[in-house]
């Protein structure tokens, strides 16, 4: 899971506000997603350039899909209509400035997104290529 802290203008009042975001994918919605990209992800060819349009794409559906929100009991709950919230809040803008100034490391958050299990079998290099560790 990846916790992050945002401070951004509340729109309403505008006054700064201070924004815990929360970030995770399951095995299933890793899965899921992969499927949903027709598996072209299934067998990353390491060595093939991917062109910067796909890999942002890519991006933003890892965010949309791992996006959700801490309960007072302490589970992880994802809600379609607050995803699409937070996709369009200034929260969200603030988030993807942490990536451009480097605050945030991209290959760590998408690791950090996955389960312990799967993380631990890849391998993102600085440039960006995917290598999957032997078992």
């Amino acid at each position: 899971m990846v916790h992050e802290q945002v401070v951004c203008e509340n729109i309403f009042t505008g006054e700064d506000e201070t924004i815990d975001l929360y970030f995770h994918l399951t095995e299933a919605e890793l899965t899921m997603l992969n499927l949903g990209l027709n598996q072209q992800y299934s067998n990353y060819d390491e060595n093939k350039n991917h062109d910067a349009k796909e890999q942002i794409y890519l991006f933003e559906k890892l965010i949309e899909k791992a996006y959700g929100q801490r309960t007072p009991d302490g589970q992880f709950v994802k809600d379609e209509t607050k995803t699409k919230a937070f996709l369009c809040s200034p929260a969200y803008s603030e988030f993807l400035k942490k990536f451009i100034n480097e605050e945030i490391k991209v290959q760590d958050f998408i690791l950090g997104c996955m389960p312990k299990k799967i993380s631990k079998q890849i391998d993102i290099k600085p440039d960006g290529k995917v290598a999957i560790k032997e078992a």
